[in-house]
């Protein structure tokens, strides 16, 4: 018993690690967490956090259990690309276009929205099931997931993971953006508008 129990936290201790590696590189989740931040607090960036952290958990929950086989299937969907691309160009559009610098208080609508719009985001995006197939087998963590109650322990450890990077983005975010002054929003929002276009136009799949 206690053997399974090492085994489980070892496992967890794993997965939380993976959690964190994977969210930390800038990419155009964290450049929207980052925005929301800056521009509308701490809890507008968390909307985008939990969002990606929720995907992610996901995206290791179809490596885990079905160890790999699905990846082909994800890897061919080529539509996936169309929609995170379009979905990416749209929001860089609305972000340019943008000329309220004054931010606007998110609402409890505006939050569950930017959740949802971010998990769909971030699971169109097939490299990051992928990746995760990839460090279940490079780490040897098929035999250590035997069983479903191991695969949902593996998922929660890269939720919290992931969560706990996106806790320090938004919060320095949030912090950064009560010293900015409205024009210097007005212009990250624009900024930010133009590279999520940039990462659009390079998810969309060319051939």
């Amino acid at each position: 018993m206690m053997a399974l129990e090492i085994d489980t936290l070892t496992l967890f201790a794993k997965a939380l690690g993976i959690g964190l590696l994977l969210a930390v590189p800038v990419g155009p989740i964290g450049l929207l967490c980052l925005r929301r931040s800056l521009t509308m607090g701490m809890t507008a960036g968390m909307a985008v956090g939990l969002g990606a952290a929720t995907a992610d958990a996901i995206y290791a929950g179809i490596a885990a259990f079905a160890m790999g086989a699905a990846a082909p299937f994800i890897a061919d969907a080529g539509w996936l690309g169309i929609v995170g691309g379009l979905m990416l160009i749209g929001i860089g559009l609305k972000d340019i276009a943008h000329r309220d610098a004054a931010p606007v208080p998110p609402t409890l609508r505006g939050h569950a929205g930017a959740y949802a719009g971010t998990v769909l985001l971030t699971l169109t995006n097939p490299a990051t099931m992928l990746t995760f197939a990839a460090i279940i087998v490079g780490l040897g963590l098929v035999p250590d997931m035997a069983s479903m109650g191991d695969g949902l322990v593996f998922m929660a450890g890269v939720f919290l993971g992931s969560t706990a990077w996106w806790v320090v983005l938004s919060r320095t975010g949030g912090k950064l953006g009560n010293h900015l002054p409205p024009a210097a929003i007005g212009w990250t929002r624009r900024v930010a508008g133009a590279v999520f276009i940039g990462f659009g136009i390079y998810a969309l799949p060319w051939g």
